[in-house]
């Protein structure tokens, strides 16, 4: 019987995998505590997490990096309700995943994951196993991405397998093409080139549609500024002499202002959060507004635009550079571009140890194809203001859901999309401490994985809000941490700490020198703070400069 019940358990698992690798898939994320399969295929691998949260991190973050769909397993009831959070993130940063979750009856998963998922399948039967991993990892990817559930029974693979049994059909409707019309172009065109001062808002959509080349023929044609939302930062070098810098709440001058005085704005796969507009009645007052956008839930949401167009951002670029060959830039690029693009140095910081130099450090010792993650908070957006990122699918963090917890795991999934891939993990001492029983799963794997932590002792965005617009009284932000230099070395993973500037070159130099993990632990000023930053309900021209 025994014998019986294990060339079954293969037979479906053979299929599992047969399945997936048609797809493409030789890397999958699951739990320590129930992996899903037992084969040891040279060309599929398994890596197995501690945290149901952290396997949806990591299947995301290997997502991002790669532009493939990521594939997770939950396997147990209680693990369930640990996913939403890392299925949440995913799904509002468009980042296309299969989720597979076992069924054991305790809770209505159906109901739990449809407000935050694509689409939903249930497996009733073996037979169905192929046509819905096809069909969901074509959905996973297929127009805006997002996370797409398959829910299963157990016990589905405890039925006797027929040898000989048909596998079901299951139509697949192809996506809906979105066709690009030409009178739409034409329209783009001429107000490009009656513009006087034109600005592009490059959003994250455009990383995801692959257009970074169409992207950089579109600047080098049109000679336009163009400034970044957080998501967006790599989709060109950010060194670009035409980028302005980030745009929105911690925006620089030179992005808010440029965007404040526009008469044409370009709006690349950008969903206009709050943290882009600031005050949505004083964003881009003057301009005429263009929003390339593969969702049309996201046009006319936040912000009404002028000329929406409903098309992949790349084949619209594409369209439009055929059309702008003989174009002369006689706009305001001259003048946008000596506007300040740096965010304050802390000069007035008493600390020796500056955020902006550790970052700045970290990007002269990393190699030059380095994946940076980050966690939420302070440290996020010192390494967004201060990492220059060159390429795509560099720079990974939570942008939609604000996940505090995503940079370990995130730069696990990241780390094992090619071998030996470098990794910078840049986190907060707050959010660092979401996720990291996962040092046990990068010292398992001996994962290439810098891991930065900016420690000062509190909560420190949530910190800085409460002194700069709440009179300076603190609640619930001051926080202990372990001693992680102690912690990183009982996983085997070698640690240093870091108190002032004069050890900071030669300590990062020998870090980096190392192969495998390391733990950098960066005492910083407790109360130094990110800038700019625009109040609460403020025009993103009331930024508080810091200076």
């Amino acid at each position: 019987m025994q014998r019986v019940e294990e060339r079954q358990y293969q037979k479906w698992e053979e299929l599992f995998i047969q399945s997936l690798e048609k797809q493409h898939v030789d890397t999958i994320f699951g739990s320590r505590s129930h992996p899903m399969f037992t084969s040891n295929k040279k060309d599929f691998t398994q890596y197995l997490l501690t945290h149901e949260q952290a396997i949806l991190h990591a299947g995301d973050g290997y997502a991002r990096a790669t532009g493939k769909v990521g594939i997770a397993f939950i396997p147990t009831k209680y693990g369930i309700t640990n996913a939403v959070t890392g299925i949440a993130t995913a799904q509002l940063d468009s980042v296309p995943m299969v989720v597979f979750i076992q069924q054991e009856h305790a809770l209505d998963v159906e109901a739990i994951m449809n407000p935050i998922c694509k689409h939903y399948f249930k497996l009733q039967q073996l037979t169905e196993l192929p046509p819905i991993v096809e069909k969901a990892c074509t959905l996973a990817n297929a127009g805006r991405p997002g996370v797409v559930i398959v829910e299963y029974d157990n016990k589905l693979f405890q039925q006797e397998w027929k040898e000989n049994g048909a596998i079901k059909q299951m139509h697949i409707i192809p996506p809906k093409s979105l066709t690009i019309q030409n009178h739409q172009i034409k329209r783009i065109v001429e107000k490009i080139k009656k513009a006087k001062k034109p600005v592009l808002l490059v959003g994250g959509g455009t990383i995801i549609s692959g257009a970074s080349k169409a992207l950089n023929e579109f600047l080098t044609l049109t000679e336009i500024p163009f400034v970044s939302t957080l998501m967006g930062l790599g989709a060109i070098d950010v060194g670009n002499r035409l980028h302005l810098g980030m745009v929105g709440m911690h925006g620089t001058f030179a992005a808010n202002k440029a965007v404040h005085q526009c008469d044409l704005l370009i709006c690349l796969g950008v969903r206009f959060s709050d943290r882009i507009t600031g005050k949505t009645k004083g964003f881009s007052p003057h301009s005429t507004k263009i929003q390339i956008e593969i969702d049309p839930v996201e046009v006319n949401k936040n912000i009404m635009v002028d000329l929406p167009i409903i098309g992949d951002v790349k084949e619209v670029l594409e369209a439009v550079n055929q059309q702008l060959s003989t174009l002369k830039a006689g706009h305001w690029q001259e003048e946008v571009v000596t506007w300040k693009k740096t965010s304050p140095q802390f000069s007035y910081s008493t600390s020796e140890l500056k955020p902006d130099s550790i970052i700045q450090c970290l990007y002269k010792n990393a190699e030059d194809h380095v994946i940076v993650t980050t966690d939420v908070g302070q440290h996020q957006m010192w390494t967004a203001l201060h990492f220059p990122f060159q390429q795509p699918r560099h720079f990974l963090t939570s942008g939609g859901f604000g996940t505090m917890g995503y940079g370990l795991p995130a730069a696990i999934g990241a780390a094992v999309c090619q071998p030996n891939q470098p990794v910078v993990c840049v986190s907060g001492d707050g959010s660092i401490q979401m996720n990291i029983q996962e040092l046990l799963t990068v010292a398992k794997y001996r994962l290439n994985i810098k891991i930065a932590i900016l420690r000062n002792g509190y909560l420190g965005m949530v910190r800085q809000w409460q002194q700069l617009f709440y009179k300076h009284k603190y609640s619930q932000v001051k926080i202990a941490s372990p001693d992680f230099l102690l912690l990183a070395k009982s996983f085997g993973i070698k640690a240093f700490q870091i108190t002032a500037k004069d050890n900071l070159e030669k300590i990062m130099e020998e870090a980096f020198q190392i192969d495998g993990p390391v733990l950098l632990d960066f005492l910083i000023e407790e109360e130094v703070n990110v800038y700019p930053i625009v109040p609460p309900g403020g025009n993103n021209t009331d930024a508080i400069s810091g200076e």
